[in-house]
C-alpha cells in the first residue's frame, strides 16, 4: 500500500439482510486494505444476531435499523455515520455476498488518481468483473473504461461526489437504486470509471436454465440461462425502471436506450421460462402502472401479499 492509500482514507459500507456466513471472512478481508467498516442491518430477522455480533468482533461497525427499509437507506445510513465518525475521503460500497481482491481498494484510488491527473472530474470508481463477468462499458477515453450500468457493490465513491450530486435515492427502495446514481453522476458532468484490476467474486443470483417441454434450450450450441427473480422483486425492477426512464429519457437519451434493451431481454427469457409466470406477469404489470405514476417506496403490502 502506497502513502497515498492509507487504511483510514476509505470507509467500507455494507447493506445486509440475513447475512451468510461468508460476510464474517469478507470483513476479515477488508480490514487489511481500510480501517473503518459499517455494516447496516437492513431489519434481519433475530435469527442472524450471532453473525452480526461476529462481525462487530471482526472490528465493524454494526448499525440496526429495525425494519427493511430498503438499499438506499441502508447505504446512506452506513455513509451517514461514516462521516460522522471518521470523516473519510471516500466509500466503499459493498453487497453483503461480495468479496474484494487484495488490493481492490489501493487499485481503485489509483484508477482515480491517474484519472484526476488527467483531467477527469471522477464521479466515482467501480468494479472491473463480477466472478469474471465483464462490466460492460460505453467507451473507452484516455486509457480509461466508462462504466455503462455497474452495480453498486465495488463502487469508491469520493465524498465530493455525495457532496456535489447527493446521495443514494431513497424511494427506489432496491433495484435500480445503483442505475440512478450512476445517470445522475453522469448528467451532472461526471465520469463513472472502471477500476482497473478491481474484481469481484460476487454471487449473481438464482441462475436458471431455459427448458421447453423438459429440454433446456439451446442457442448457437450454448446453453440458454436466465436470473429468475421472486414477484416481488419483479414488481421493482419493472417499477424502478419506468421512473428511470421518465427521469433521463430527455437527458441521457442513449444510456436510457440500452437500458432499456437489456432490460426488454431479461424480460422475454424471465417470462418465458420463470415458474408462476402469470404471478410474474402482474407483479411487472403493477409496477410498470406505479412507475408511470411516479409511486416510489417499498412495495405496496396489499400487492406483496397477494404475489408471495
Amino acid at each position: 500500500m502506497s502513502s497515498n492509500d492509507q487504511p483510514g482514507r476509505t470507509a467500507a459500507v455494507i447493506a445486509a439482510y440475513s447475512p451468510p456466513e461468508s460476510l464474517v471472512e469478507a470483513i476479515r478481508r477488508l480490514r487489511g486494505q481500510l480501517d473503518h467498516i459499517v455494516v447496516v442491518d437492513d431489519g434481519s430477522p433475530a435469527d442472524s444476531a450471532p453473525i452480526f455480533a461476529r462481525l462487530a468482533e471482526q472490528g465493524a461497525t454494526v448499525l440496526h435499523q429495525g425494519t427493511n427499509q430498503g438499499i438506499a437507506v441502508a447505504l446512506n445510513t452506513g455513509i451517514r455515520t461514516a462521516s460522522e465518525k471518521w470523516a473519510p475521503e471516500f466509500f466503499l460500497t459493498l453487497d453483503q455476498d461480495s468479496l474484494v481482491t487484495d488490493r481492490y481498494v489501493e487499485l481503485a484510488h489509483r484508477t482515480y488518481a491517474d484519472a484526476k491527473a488527467k483531467g477527469l472530474d471522477v464521479a466515482f470508481v467501480c468494479a472491473a468483473s463480477y466472478s469474471g463477468h465483464a462490466v460492460p462499458t460505453i467507451q473507452s477515453h484516455d486509457g480509461f473504461l466508462h462504466a455503462f450500468d455497474p452495480m453498486q457493490s465495488g463502487f469508491v465513491i469520493p465524498r465530493s461526489t455525495i457532496d456535489r450530486v447527493g446521495a443514494f435515492d431513497e424511494g427506489l427502495f432496491i433495484d435500480g437504486v445503483d442505475s440512478e446514481f450512476t445517470v445522475r453522476s453522469r448528467t451532472a458532468g461526471l465520469d463513472v470509471l472502471v477500476g482497473a484490476g478491481c474484481d469481484i467474486d460476487h454471487d449473481l443470483g438464482q441462475r436458471r436454465p431455459g427448458t421447453l417441454f423438459g429440454r433446456q434450450v439451446r442457442i448457437g450450441g450454448a446453453m440458454l440461462s436466465y436470473n429468475y427473480h421472486s414477484p416481488g422483486r419483479v414488481y421493482y425492477i419493472c417499477r424502478n425502471g419506468t421512473i428511470l426512464t421518465k427521469r433521463y429519457a430527455l437527458k441521457a437519451p442513449k444510456w436510457v436506450a440500452r437500458r432499456l434493451v437489456e432490460e426488454l431481454k431479461a424480460h422475454l427469457l424471465r417470462f418465458a421460462f420463470s415458474p408462476g409466470r402469470l404471478t410474474l406477469l402482474r407483479a411487472a404489470a403493477r409496477g410498470f402502472r406505479d412507475g408511470a405514476k411516479g409511486v416510489s417506496g417499498r412495495i405496496p403490502v396489499e400487492l406483496e401479499r397477494r404475489i408471495r
